[in-house]
């Protein structure tokens, strides 16, 4: 368990402050990276809302399978996809397209839990493997940037990755990454 972690049990209110100053950065680049950096008010309220939830929830959370930085980011995206689905409205459905609304819905759910188990693998992955992996393939970033936000070498990074993926395929037995 990291500091922040540690300190978000025994003194939430100051762990707060240090959460705010050590990652409101990259919380901000993870909601941006879905919405899009021309809606300032939106990533902010996502970035508010995210250190918020985590904040509340620390009780329920559980932070031996990922950090707080994890929690935060994940949170984040997760509200600016709602939020950028918000904006784009809901598409009405045909009537011909009805009758296979419930095909649609198993097949999203199945997608879904296959997605919850891989966050669950990676957050499993410990730091800062979870956070390479997350900030490589969530939030789409370069190497180069992941190794100058975590003080690493650009190759350390991409060393640390493909171990990490080997250790994801391990832990899945190939079962998620290798889904048709």
């Amino acid at each position: 368990m990291d500091a922040v972690t540690e300190l978000l049990r025994r003194d939430p209110e100051r762990a707060l402050g240090q959460m705010l100053g050590a990652y409101s950065g990259l919380v901000y680049h993870a909601a941006a990276a879905v919405l899009g950096r021309s809606f300032h008010e939106e990533i902010e309220e996502c970035v508010s809302d995210a250190f918020l939830a985590v904040y509340k929830n620390r009780e329920r959370l559980d932070f031996s399978q990922g950090s707080v930085k994890a929690y935060l980011c994940a949170t984040a995206r997760n509200l600016a996809v709602d939020r950028a689905k918000k904006r784009a409205g809901s598409p009405e459905i045909p009537l011909d397209e009805e009758a296979h609304a419930a095909e649609r819905t198993e097949e999203a759910a199945m997608r879904n839990l296959e997605a919850e188990a891989l966050i669950g693998a990676v957050l499993s992955l410990g730091e800062p493997d979870s956070t390479i992996v997350l900030c490589r393939y969530y939030f789409d970033l370069p190497s180069k940037r992941i190794a100058g936000m975590l003080g690493f070498k650009p190759n350390t990074i991409d060393q640390r990755l493909r171990r990490a993926l080997a250790k994801l395929n391990r832990l899945t037995k190939g079962d998620i990454l290798h889904a048709e």
